[in-house]
């Protein structure tokens, strides 16, 4: 498995790490079940650690992290990522909310804000949401339009993986 990571720093002693973790051929076939004929597509998991869990981490982090990772998917013009959302404790403000709901929606409104100044990026998203109600796991795939023909086999390799 090919990987690429990069390190940000939120200039107040805080970091996320990133990492794109690209899927070869046997488990692209075996694994995700994907059709032969679809075998070059890159497909990549988005992995995102932040270093020091009980320090809060400062926008530019996330805003820098956004762009690297638009910078990627521009730069694998034949790829699909997908992000799925850590069950993991998580301190915030947000008492009442899950910490999985939590990272979706402030992901989520990342990508929002990127894709209102980014409107020719040809960048399509699939929502999968599943899990017992008191643990529900939160995935998106990006994707471009060429690629829509088998978004339906990365998302059911989502569900199964995490049911």
């Amino acid at each position: 498995m090919k990987s690429i990571e990069n390190i940000f720093s939120d200039n107040q002693g805080n970091q996320l790490m990133v990492a794109l973790y690209f899927y070869d051929d046997n488990e692209k076939i075996n694994t995700l079940k994907i059709p032969a004929e679809y075998v070059d597509i890159e497909i990549a998991d988005i992995n995102i650690e932040k270093m020091e869990l009980d320090q809060p981490l400062c926008y530019v982090a996330l805003s820098a992290m956004n762009r690297w990772l638009f910078d990627q998917f521009k730069s694998h013009p034949n790829a699909i990522f997908s992000f799925i959302c850590s069950l993991d404790e998580l301190n915030n403000n947000h008492k009442n909310m899950p910490p999985e709901q939590y990272r979706w929606k402030l992901f989520d409104a990342l990508y929002q804000r990127f894709i209102k100044y980014n409107q020719n990026a040809d960048i399509q998203t699939q929502d999968v949401i599943f899990g017992p109600d008191e643990y529900l796991s939160y995935t998106r795939t990006f994707y471009r339009t060429k690629h829509a023909p088998i978004i339906h086999v990365v998302g059911a390799h989502l569900k199964e993986k995490y049911n």
